[in-house]
């Protein structure tokens, strides 16, 4: 496979379409479908922070992002021109600790080394270089990529007196996650403590997500209430388990089991 090459605008709308753009590529490479999925999932949070942290979303900012095949390797290269910054020197989170103990920074390029077989940085010039490299395996080739499922309207409905159901779709990225955030927020600013988040439909959810559901599960703790995931996708059990977050929060996998649980609880 050719090098193919990709620019993008600092900013978070344009960070979907890099991730597609890489997955493609990957397709293309013959990594199988839970493969590419990474590889998409790793260029969400790379590109994430660079636009974040590096360029506080600067719209004329440019993020870089190159894909080729060397070999038996799948390599990804992301090159941008915010302060030199080497996101490998920092420290792991510690995925065994009780969630009130846990750092806050950090997740991001663990996903990265966590999904990615090897990931180097440098400083290349005036550039930060951050190379991804997955290998490719051989597979199944009739498997074909698992589609995305569509977004909707987050719905929001009482299920039971006082329990409420919060059912997000899609991709739960870092755009996506603001609208999530505003909904978990404004619910559990009325007094509804009692809260079941259906995640059936989602299919990705990045850092950025799992912090949004991480500060809401806090909140309804503060106000003697639970927040439970409900019906995980098998993607967002994966990356739930790679960071522990399965041993924090209470997951059913019916909405049924979930409050009858509940009930318990209340």
């Amino acid at each position: 496979m050719s090098e193919r090459q990709l620019q993008i605008a600092g900013v978070l709308e344009a960070v979907a379409t890099a991730c597609a753009f890489v997955a493609e590529a990957a397709q293309n490479a013959g990594l199988d479908a839970q493969a590419c999925h990474q590889c998409y999932l790793a260029v969400d949070e790379a590109c994430t922070n660079i636009v974040e942290h590096g360029y506080a979303q600067d719209p004329d900012s440019v993020i870089d992002v190159m894909c080729q095949l060397e070999r038996d390797q799948f390599v990804i290269t992301i090159l941008d021109d915010s302060p030199a910054f080497d996101p490998l020197a920092f420290p792991e989170p510690d995925t065994k600790a009780p969630l009130v103990h846990r750092e806050p920074g950090g997740w991001g390029i663990f996903f990265i080394k966590k999904l990615m077989d090897r990931v180097n940085y440098m400083h290349d010039g005036s550039r930060n270089r951050l190379v991804m490299m997955k290998q490719v395996k051989p597979h199944n080739h009739h498997n074909p990529p698992v589609p995305e499922m569509p977004m909707q309207p987050i719905r929001v409905t009482e299920v039971k007196p006082k329990v409420w159901m919060i059912a997000p779709s899609g991709r739960l990225d870092a755009m996506q996650s603001r609208e999530l955030t505003a909904v978990l927020w404004q619910v559990l600013e009325q007094g509804h403590k009692w809260l079941l988040v259906d995640m059936s439909e989602v299919d990705y959810i990045s850092s950025v997500g799992f912090k949004t559901l991480v500060s809401a599960w806090q909140r309804a703790r503060d106000l003697k209430g639970d927040l439970m995931l409900v019906t995980l996708t098998p993607r967002v059990r994966e990356v739930m388990e790679m960071i522990g977050l399965d041993l924090v929060f209470s997951i059913a996998d019916t909405p049924e089991k979930a409050l009858a649980r509940l009930a318990m609880k209340k």
